[in-house]
């Protein structure tokens, strides 16, 4: 176990917003502080040895350099805001980007660090009362629900004898969706399948407008009323309406888990695509039919989640 395990760590509030406290910065010489420490102490042998008084003003003066350096080091991290806005949901074998912006205040901060343990940190130079975001890139996130893991912000300013660093805990984890698998007739997308008089949901004959809902297709959303000033509405039609398609774990095809889980993500983005009304029935329960961003993310989810206490 290794001893950043018992560092302290701030913790993000439920926005994601952080404030580095004097208590919580740890700080060490770098290789090149070791170093000069050593020329430090072999001057002062020196200085002891042949008794020269200038040598001696040399070598309590850079160390008085390098005692302040500890302070502006320590000083240029203490305070820092940041906010971790957290990843958007990315699918298995693309890279999540993790997005942090830092608040600046009345004083410049250059030279600071961001980074995820074990990973390349990200440079930024944070100007006084200005606003910066730095995206950190994860490779290789399998399905499911992933914590972010802890932040190290740092800093070598201003000399680089010194790395001050704290660690920061956020609290928005990452969602990672099935690969997208191959595409596969789904049950109840034949062309010409019907249900019965339409409620609004077909394509053929125009039956009137309606105020724009969340989560409307934007093909049906008519622009043209749009442009005279009549507010959003949707187009509703009165043909014959498309049965909404169940996406079943059972029809779906691949010997494993993550074989049904993939066939049924690709299923889902095609229905989407295609402007249907799905739902999506699975062994821990179902999704009642629907179509949309949000019904899209909802769906997507729980094929992510199967199987996990998330779920």
């Amino acid at each position: 176990m290794s001893l950043s395990s018992f560092a302290r760590v701030e913790q993000s509030a439920g926005d994601g917003r952080v404030e580095v406290g004097a208590r919580r910065i740890y700080i060490l010489p770098t290789r090149y502080g070791v170093i000069y420490a050593v020329l430090l102490f072999l001057m002062l042998l020196g200085a002891v040895n042949y008794g020269n008084n200038p040598s001696h003003l040399l070598t309590f003066l850079l160390g008085a350099l390098g005692s302040n350096a500890i302070y502006l080091t320590w000083r240029n991290l203490r305070g820092t805001r940041m906010r971790c806005l957290g990843s958007a949901p990315v699918f298995a074998g693309q890279p999540a980007v993790f997005v942090v912006e830092f608040q600046g205040d009345e004083r410049e901060r250059p030279g600071l660090q961001i980074g995820l343990d074990d990973c390349e940190p990200v440079l930024l130079d944070l100007e006084a009362t200005q606003t910066e975001r730095r995206e950190l890139r994860i490779d290789g996130l399998p399905r499911g629900l992933h914590p972010t893991g802890r932040l190290v912000l740092s800093t070598q300013y201003p000399v680089g004898l010194f790395r001050a660093w704290c660690y920061v805990e956020c609290a928005q984890p990452m969602l990672v969706y099935p690969r997208p698998g191959e595409r596969w007739n789904v049950p109840g997308t034949e062309a010409g399948t019907r249900d019965g008089e339409g409620d609004g949901g077909g394509t053929e004959d125009f039956a009137g407008l309606r105020r724009y809902l969340p989560g409307d297709q934007p093909s049906r959303i008519d622009w043209k009323s749009y442009a005279r000033d009549r507010g959003l509405n949707t187009r509703l039609f009165s043909s014959h309406a498309l049965a909404p398609v169940w996406l079943d774990w059972e029809d779906a095809p691949g010997a494993g888990v993550e074989a049904k889980l993939s066939a049924l993500c690709r299923a889902v983005l095609d229905a989407e695509r295609a402007g249907r009304e799905y739902g999506l029935r699975l062994p821990q329960g179902l999704v009642s039919p629907g179509s949309g961003p949000a019904h899209r993310h909802q769906c997507l989810r729980q094929l992510a989640l199967h199987g996990s206490e998330h779920a």
